[in-house]
């Protein structure tokens, strides 16, 4: 019997404020009782604080199998330290894909990352 298919919606806010990013991560469950987890991301910038979000890039990504665990955790618990730092890390490099300077299967492996290295 299938699960529950949901999504829930995430964000991380730069300390400087100036950088902002929107995680949907959405949970599939599928009749044969398997399940497929995506991540949707959004990087948001502004010159000053006062200024409203722009649209930077947005990404969408699988989450592989071997980490529907740790997909299913941060859907429950939002995200942990770890996944904070990796998806301000991930900010930065949806950054350099905008502009050209690395590829959009690097960005999206930085994207992923941001679920795989969940503690628990």
């Amino acid at each position: 019997m299938p699960g529950t298919s949901f999504s829930v919606d995430l964000l991380v806010v730069t300390p400087n404020q100036l950088r902002k990013i929107n995680f949907k991560l959405s949970k599939d469950s599928k009749t044969d009782g398997s399940e497929e987890w995506t991540l949707e991301f959004g990087l948001n910038e502004r010159k000053k604080t006062t200024d409203q979000f722009a649209d930077v890039v947005k990404l969408t990504v699988k989450i592989k199998p071997a980490h529907n665990d740790k997909a299913e955790s941060t859907a429950k618990k939002g995200l942990d330290d770890a996944q904070t730092s990796a998806a301000i890390a991930a900010g930065d490099s949806a950054k350099l894909f905008s502009e050209g300077k690395i590829s959009k299967t690097t960005a999206q492996a930085d994207a992923r990352r941001v679920i795989a290295v969940r503690g628990s």
